[in-house]
């Protein structure tokens, strides 16, 4: 029992070492023993290891004034390279990583259809992934693990996917199908809580323990960090921040509810508003196919008033919604990311002034809210990031996937 926890304790000294380099990117050694309270001689020996293992590497810095140049310790860029897959209802996207979530090689796959079965996604991703590794020259034996994103409800110890709206599945277990084919440490991740982790990781969000991050795609979801650690509540299920009701009499919502926020401010929910004026031939439109998100901005940024308010509406929902999480949480900072951002001053005036008029001015928070950029594959550089996420933690924080 002794060697099994001096085992576990190296273990652990391991990781503190790793994050610390992580976070720090160049750092000493006699820094690094500042920082974690180890001595000096577990820090030699430890990143030793970590040298000889590949994970860090030993850079020269500038010469300093006594005229020796320090020696200090990063991450090595090739220490490990991983997948991230994001599904989302209208593709498949993959992203190639390196240990420090810079992208190698980036993929993406069409999805035409409006149903598929959990078995048919995992032949897409399989597929997906096999080709991105074939375009980039790498063979599946140099990768370390694979993460998935997707906006549904999953059971991120088990990977159980336990409802995803976008195909109606139900306890569907994309985890051992992926890993069954592609014979790769597997993990399926909620998609907010894995944008919240690269954030943390990689992102603005490094270095703060208490941040929100709410994503707007065709749905509304969250990521919810306190303490430096993401929120997965009781059952590994939580931050459904888009199924929050706002208004028991509103629309329908692909949850079943009524009245959820993302009834009203998801991509979902402004397509559709969008098509009900058209329909009354409140909105005489120029193209024949499908609405998309980008004609109705175009539309509402032209003028048209119906439009307007529907990107109005959706904001001052979302700034509610917003307003209550500050009054709970109390966070540091509030990511807003997601392809909805495209709508800019239309939905997020709106929400701010919605968030400033519904927080007391006897309680002594802000709201920094952060609305930023949005590309088709930061979703999967998240799901990425998941992996190494885990590859950093130490045996007791981390999560055990299909190997």
């Amino acid at each position: 029992m002794q060697v099994a926890n001096r085992d576990l304790i190296r273990a652990i000294n391991r990781f503190n070492i790793l994050n610390t380099i992580r976070v720090a990117k160049l750092i000493s050694r006699v820094d690094i023993a500042k920082s974690t309270g180890l001595s000096q001689a577990s820090v030699t020996g430890i990143s030793a290891e970590l040298i000889r293992d590949g994970i860090i590497l030993e850079k020269k810095s500038r010469k300093s004034s006594l005229g020796r140049r320090p020696i200090l310790l990063s991450l090595n860029p090739d220490g490990a390279i991983v997948i991230g897959v994001k599904i989302s209802i209208h593709q498949v996207s993959i992203v190639l990583l390196d240990f420090e979530a810079t992208v190698l090689k980036t993929d993406i796959v069409p999805l035409d259809r409006k149903m598929y079965t959990v078995e048919e996604i995992a032949e897409v991703i399989v597929q997906a992934v096999q080709a991105c590794l074939w375009k980039a020259n790498y063979h599946k034996s140099q990768i370390s693990g694979i993460g998935i994103g997707i906006p549904g409800i999953v059971d991120s110890p088990s990977g159980l996917v336990k409802f995803l709206p976008n195909y109606q599945w139900r306890n569907a277990n994309l985890q051992e199908l992926v890993h069954r084919r592609l014979e790769l440490l597997t993990y399926v991740e909620n998609d907010a809580n894995a944008l919240a982790v690269a954030e943390q990781w990689f992102g603005e969000g490094r270095g703060v323990d208490n941040f929100l991050l709410i994503s707007l795609e065709y749905g509304v979801g969250s990521g919810i960090v306190i303490n430096g650690q993401l929120y997965r509540g009781q059952s590994g299920i939580s931050s459904e921040f888009g199924h929050t009701t706002i208004d028991g009499t509103g629309p329908e919502c692909r949850c079943g509810k009524r009245g959820c926020i993302e009834s009203v401010a998801g991509e979902n929910a402004l397509l559709r508003e969008a098509g009900i004026l058209e329909k009354k031939g409140d909105w005489i439109r120029t193209e024949t196919d499908e609405i998309s998100l980008e004609e109705i901005i175009q539309a509402a940024r032209e003028g048209h008033q119906g439009l307007k308010d529907i990107f109005e509406r959706a904001g001052r929902t979302l700034g509610i919604g917003i307003a209550n999480l500050v009054g709970i949480f109390g966070p540091a900072k509030i990511f807003i990311t997601g392809k909805c951002v495209m709508a800019g001053d239309l939905m997020f005036d709106p929400l701010f002034e919605t968030v400033d008029l519904n927080i007391s001015k006897n309680f002594d928070i802000k709201a920094n809210i952060i609305v930023q950029k949005w590309t088709q594959l930061d979703w999967a550089r998240g799901a990425g990031a998941v992996v190494l996420q885990e590859m950093y933690k130490s045996p007791v924080h981390r999560i055990v996937p299909i190997i």
